[in-house]
């Protein structure tokens, strides 16, 4: 890479870190504040309720960030096209906003469990309304995430300020979705139309018939970005499923560290992808930096378990204390995971467009998750929950090393 690159590539990649520090600190001093304020169970009953709504949010984002980043990427400079595809980004959104609001109504007035939580649930939904203009998709094909990390650390302070505000005792854990989403809906609305504004967009939406065109044509990237994102959040729901709010607490906590382990890896992937769909002859390279720090970060991750939770949370017993080091414990190969499936799978299959080969793998991995959840969590709770989720991501890594070196092989 010549100096121009490696500058841009730099401040992405410092961009992507800012906004994962930033998110990595909100998940620090939040979970013990809020577990402290509204406890354990009536928190477990918010988790549930977010792994819901954000798996509609994931829902939402049909693929854009990969295939309709792929495509920005390639054709960033030209303004024709960047506008097209604007357009038609944000006429499937307001398509799937729609379907995905009447599927939540739906799930409210007629599941008993649902409209007992009606108002929380009410309060979540904000969440999609405002990624209905969120432009993650668009700042990082334009490469530009110095943006988004500005958009993500005034969305960061609206939302301590409306849970410092409203969040007092254990019967105010419905405002706490409320935060999350008003505080979304309104960094991401003032954000779309200085961007509208700045690069003269216009929008035109395109009509019903071209929007489930588009849904068909980009099922697979659709696969792709859902299932990966996804996987901790539908092992949290199986846990509420087949157990108990405070059971979906450990389950939430154990992911949420786990995922802050994998931090690193996730901004480095993000990084990678569009200098990788451009030239991949830095494929090796990139792969190299994701696994190595993925086994610096599972080796820390098993190692610091127990000093990192005792430290960290004020829980009342020494049994849960016990119960969420020993789900750390158990999750902590996550990084390495993790890194595997983003060089040979997003950073790998993807830029040589076997888009339908990850989905694949994608989806049996999904399906191995639920069906170990099922197995599972009746007899281990969430212990089954926390199996059920690293035994999908060993299913999904060794899936990827091996069709990708196969696809090496016949090319």
């Amino acid at each position: 890479m010549n100096g121009k690159k490696i500058y841009k590539f730099s401040e992405n990649t410092l961009s992507l870190f800012s906004i994962k520090a930033i998110e990595l600190g909100l998940t620090i001093f939040l979970i013990p504040y809020l577990i402290s304020k509204v406890g354990l169970l009536n928190y477990g009953s918010y988790a549930f309720a977010m792994a819901l709504i954000i798996f509609l949010q994931n829902v939402m984002n049909y693929g854009f960030n990969l295939a309709t980043v792929r495509e920005v990427a390639k054709n960033k400079k030209d303004k024709r096209v960047i506008n097209e595809i604007f357009s038609t980004v944000f006429s499937v959104k307001i398509f799937l906003l729609i379907v995905i609001y009447g599927f939540l109504l739906t799930l409210i007035f007629l599941i008993p469990e649902y409209y007992s939580q009606k108002k929380m649930y009410f309060f979540a939904s904000f969440l999609l309304i405002g990624d209905l203009f969120s432009l993650r998709w668009f700042f990082l094909g334009m490469e530009q995430m110095k943006f988004k990390a500005i958009i993500n650390f005034f969305y960061t302070l609206l939302y301590l300020l409306f849970v410092l505000i409203l969040v007092q005792n254990e019967t105010d854990f419905y405002w706490i979705p409320f935060a999350e989403g008003m505080a979304l809906l309104i960094v991401s609305m003032i954000s779309f139309v200085m961007v509208i504004h700045r690069y003269q967009i216009i929008i035109k939406l395109i009509s019903i018939s071209e929007i489930i065109n588009y849904l068909k044509l980009n099922f697979s990237a659709f696969v792709n970005l859902l299932l990966p994102s996804t996987f901790s959040i539908v092992a949290v729901f199986l846990v509420g499923v087949f157990g108990m709010p405070t059971q979906v607490s450990f389950m939430q906590v154990g992911v949420k560290v786990s995922n802050a382990f994998c931090t690193l890896n996730s901004i480095l992937t993000l990084a990678f992808y569009p200098m990788v769909n451009r030239n991949k002859s830095i494929m090796f390279n990139s792969r190299v930096v994701l696994l190595t720090i993925g086994v610096i970060l599972s080796l820390t991750m098993y190692f610091t378990s127990d000093y990192l939770i005792t430290n960290w949370l004020r829980i009342e017993t020494s049994e849960n204390i016990n119960h969420l080091i020993k789900i750390v414990y158990l999750l902590s190969p996550m990084p390495i995971l993790v890194a595997i499936i983003s060089s040979y799978g997003i950073n790998g299959l993807l830029p040589f467009l076997k888009d339908k080969i990850f989905s694949y793998i994608n989806v049996f991995s999904m399906l191995f998750m639920i069906l170990l959840a099922w197995i599972l969590i009746p007899v281990f709770k969430f212990y089954g929950g926390a199996i059920a989720f690293l035994g999908a991501r060993f299913v999904h890594a060794g899936l990827s090393y091996f069709l990708f070196k196969k696809m090496k092989k016949s090319v």
